[in-house]
């Protein structure tokens, strides 16, 4: 099991000083500059921005997808399941309808396929996003039964997003553990964890991780490590990035706290058995 953490000019300045270990860089798609900066330092491995509910699978590059996985030997193509309230304006964002979650799943498992078809479903991961009342994704592709259901009718491998489940669970007013639980948690095949923080009055990803944050990735980890869950192959710790949308969360001062503790964690993670 491998741990990595986002790339971010911060983060690769630490690894190079040796102030941080990691066995590799997770990064984007958009900028292959980037992911050779972040393989000077380590390996890297790629995380697509890729959807599955929008009926835009046309619209994407295929190739470019091909040479990244190439180039990085990413073992996963990744995609975030996803409805987008603009795409059900006649549906109630927190609608539990059966006619409008089986219109959800539909769509989803739609895109899911186009993609299975061309690499595989064993080579397709799922990730789970996040539900605000106040946002813009329908609560439905959010429920665990309807994840469970795509997993299954699909046959993907679960990318599991931590923070997306706490801050899911905490706007449904469920246990955090209950939700997860209720995931195909036997399909896990990846890890992402990282804080979560209020700030202006909005919770937002990508933060420092709180204790409360710590107490969830060490009750995953334990549940890998007692052979309960899966071991995936790479727990990703999301903090910081590159980007107007992260460079303002990318602190170094964080980093060397918390990534030497993450990485001795994941370590000491050792599942009973094989590792994928």
């Amino acid at each position: 099991m491998k741990f990595a953490m986002n790339y971010s000019v911060e983060a690769k300045q630490l690894v190079d000083q040796g102030i941080i270990d990691i066995d590799m860089f997770k990064c984007p798609d958009f900028d292959q500059q980037l992911i050779r900066d972040a393989q000077e330092a380590r390996h890297a491995y790629v995380h697509f921005a890729l959807y599955a509910g929008q009926k835009n699978s046309n619209e994407v590059d295929w190739a470019i997808i091909d040479d990244l996985l190439k180039k990085t030997e990413t073992p996963f193509v990744n995609l975030h399941m996803v409805a987008y309230s603009e795409d059900y304006p006649e549906i109630d964002i927190a609608s539990n309808d059966p006619e409008h979650l089986e219109q959800v799943l539909e769509a989803v498992i739609h895109d899911i396929e186009q993609v299975t078809e061309r690499y595989g479903a064993n080579n397709v991961i799922l990730e789970n996003v996040i539900y605000r009342p106040d946002g813009n994704t329908q609560q439905a592709i959010t429920k665990p039964e309807i994840i469970t259901r795509i997993i299954r009718e699909t046959n993907c491998g679960l990318l599991l997003d931590l923070a997306h489940a706490q801050m899911t669970s905490g706007f449904l007013d469920m246990d955090v553990h209950d939700y997860i639980n209720q995931f195909p948690l036997d399909a896990l095949r990846e890890l992402h964890v990282t804080g979560i923080q209020r700030v202006d009055n909005k919770l937002y990803e990508h933060m420092p991780l709180s204790d409360a944050n710590w107490q969830l990735v060490e009750w995953a980890l334990d549940n890998i490590k007692q052979g309960t869950w899966p071991e995936p192959w790479v727990v990703s710790y999301e903090y910081g990035g590159v980007g107007p949308k992260l460079e303002w969360r990318s602190e170094s001062k964080v980093m060397a706290e918390q990534v030497p503790r993450l990485f001795e964690l994941v370590k000491n993670t050792q599942p009973p058995g094989n590792s994928l």
